[in-house]
């Protein structure tokens, strides 16, 4: 189920990088399905992490990993609760 949703990219925000945008798809995802590639379920802090996390590990730039990586985070944390709906199935 998890790879038969798709993403939009970095919703609401520049998509600034292919490797973020790959990102941003896979959060799509987690806050759609409410779970993992692996099917494990998720909360929505959980699903914020993994972004942060798949994020700093695609940064090839100290700019990436200690700038771009926290801000797109925060926002999340601050501005993803409306779009964390009632999961697909």
């Amino acid at each position: 189920m998890w790879r038969a949703v798709g993403g939009d990219g970095c919703t609401n925000v520049p998509d600034i990088h292919a490797a973020y945008t790959a990102c941003c798809n896979a959060h799509d995802r987690d806050y759609a399905t409410h779970t993992s590639e692996m099917g494990v379920p998720l909360t929505r802090a959980k699903a914020d992490a993994r972004l942060r996390s798949c994020m700093a590990a695609a940064s090839k730039t100290l700019a990436g990993r200690w700038f771009v990586t926290p801000l797109y985070y925060v926002g999340v944390r601050l501005f993803g609760r409306k779009h964390w709906a009632t999961p697909k199935t």
